[in-house]
């Protein structure tokens, strides 16, 4: 196996990887903007669904072949790690959003009814009325939502997640490790996976909205910080796992999770929840992620002491 990194073969897969992903991106976040409601948001969701399983198609087209990932469902001595990747987004992301709501106690709504009400709107359904007439107060939506994004959902969503784990830990990060250190290689193909998103937010909104505070430069470097530690989390149990799957499910668990605490959004403070987007309540946001960095870096110090000494090629 060669362990010399191809320098040649990473810049095509990022250029690649971008124009594709990009030529889909920009066109939906023009349709979102141009078209709000629900025709404009499903084609937006299914256009970010096919976006994710560019990576894995370049990664093919340069590599000629898949194998080496670790596709072969691995679980023994590894079914720790299933919980792992269920829990640890559950934790940091539930974590992170009640830090948010404590310092910003106004903006947390407890009935959960005042974003789904907004949401509504923005899609021209009436959410709340739909289902109430099915007995389920705002509340206990939000409860469900809670209770099956920390448990199935990420089961679900790996299968679209494993299109982009495929390239990014798969492809990119292995490659980037025959040439650089694990730091290098986390901040390096961090910054490259949020880079990945940028259209989609600085034209479409997506993950901060357009009004918040610093837009639009703060919330790519702020993102670009988030995939750099959920990259390294990502990075660590594959190369613990050996199986593409388990950055998946961390990766479909996460997406799981992630805007649960936005049901709690007061959206009759709408001007300030919306420049205070950047900073929580979701696990993206500078305090919303702070749970999430911190893990990061207690992982990444014990996976360096643990290989001190160490190479790659070892």
């Amino acid at each position: 196996m060669n362990k010399e990194m191809d320098k040649k073969k990473i810049i095509k897969f990022v250029i690649i990887t971008y124009i594709i992903a990009w030529a889909i991106e920009i066109p939906i976040s023009i349709y979102y903007v141009k078209n709000p409601g629900m025709a404009g948001n499903n084609v937006f969701r299914i256009g970010m669904v096919i976006a994710m399983y560019v990576p894995i198609l370049v990664a093919f087209i340069l590599n000629k072949t898949l194998k080496g990932m670790g596709w072969k469902p691995s679980l023994k001595g590894n079914v720790r790690w299933i919980f792992w990747a269920i829990l640890v987004p559950a934790v940091v992301v539930i974590l992170g959003a009640v830090l948010f709501y404590v310092l910003y106690p106004d903006l947390f709504d407890s009935t959960a009814s005042s974003y789904l009400r907004k949401q509504g709107e923005d899609l021209g359904v009436d959410m709340i009325g739909q289902l109430e007439s099915q007995g389920i107060t705002p509340r206990l939506y939000a409860v469900i939502t809670l209770i099956s994004s920390v448990t199935y959902a990420g089961f679900i969503n790996m299968f679209v997640a494993v299109g982009e784990e495929a390239g990014w830990r798969g492809f990119l990060y292995t490659e980037l490790r025959k040439g650089f250190g694990r730091v290098s290689t986390w901040i390096i193909g961090g910054v490259i996976w949020a880079a990945f998103h940028f259209p989609v937010m600085i034209i479409g909104g997506y993950e901060y909205g357009t009004d918040y505070l610093g837009a639009p430069v703060l919330g790519l470097i702020v993102f670009s910080i988030n995939c750099i530690a959920n990259g390294l989390l990502h990075e660590i149990i594959y190369d613990k796992t050996k199986c593409i799957w388990f950055p998946a499910l961390l990766h479909g668990g996460l997406n799981a999770v992630a805007n649960a605490p936005l049901l709690f959004w007061n959206m009759n403070a709408e001007e300030k929840a919306s420049k205070l987007m950047i900073l929580g309540p979701a696990v993206n946001g500078i305090i919303g992620m702070i749970p999430l960095v911190i893990f990061a870096v207690i992982m990444a110090g014990m996976v360096m002491r643990g290989e001190k000494g160490k190479t790659y090629n070892e």
